[in-house]
């Protein structure tokens, strides 16, 4: 169980959210529960931000809260309007899921 929490920390650069715990694969909710009595994020990592105007696709599917089918949708929305001018513009595409955006904002930068 601790190594599957500190994979999941390593793939998200570090730990942003407290509740991000219970994204950890196969982690019952009542131990995440259990976690979260001794684990509280207290400083925000350093997540290396990537532009989304000139990553590959490849480099944008790795991001964490993002699959194939929102990479594309990404992409697709691109190519039509040239150069996204902010990672705020991501909310305009159908389908987005805005609930994630607070987490896929930290991955992706527009520049």
């Amino acid at each position: 169980m601790a190594k599957r929490i500190i994979d999941y920390r390593i793939k998200l650069q570090g730990f942003s959210f407290n509740d991000q715990i219970f994204e950890v694969w196969a982690l019952d909710k009542e131990v995440a529960e259990k976690v979260l009595l001794y684990f509280e994020v207290t400083k925000q990592p350093t997540i290396q931000k990537i532009n989304v105007n000139t990553a590959t696709f490849k480099e944008v599917l790795a991001i964490v809260y993002l699959d194939y089918e929102l990479t594309k949708k990404i992409f697709n929305y691109k190519n039509q309007v040239a150069e996204i001018q902010s990672i705020e513009e991501l909310k305009k595409i159908d389908g987005f899921p805005l609930e994630r955006f607070s987490r896929i904002a930290l991955y992706l930068e527009a520049k």
